[in-house]
């Protein structure tokens, strides 16, 4: 559990900004139209999170795929998602 916490950490940090480095790669960072619900529904488990003031990180899993989903600033009943496939 605790590889994945820092999993998780390491990526919100990573997605945070860009890095200037010559060994940049191009990396699939693709949007999905589905809900974090709807993810979870189909299957997909949570394997780390973080949070930071009004936002939350949810890194999911699912076979060999890797999605984050990022809430900001949910309110009771009225939360939004955004998911995106990192492969």
């Amino acid at each position: 559990m605790k590889r994945l916490l820092l999993f998780a950490g390491l990526l919100v940090n990573l997605l945070q900004g860009p890095i200037a480095s010559a060994q940049d790669v191009p990396t699939q960072w693709a949007p999905i139209e589905k809900s974090l619900t709807a993810l979870l529904n189909e299957g997909w488990r949570i394997v780390g999170s973080s949070s930071e003031s009004v936002s939350y990180t949810f890194v999911l899993m699912r076979e060999s795929r890797v999605v984050t989903c990022v809430l900001i600033a949910p309110k009771p009943n009225n939360a939004t998602s955004r998911c995106r496939a990192l492969n």
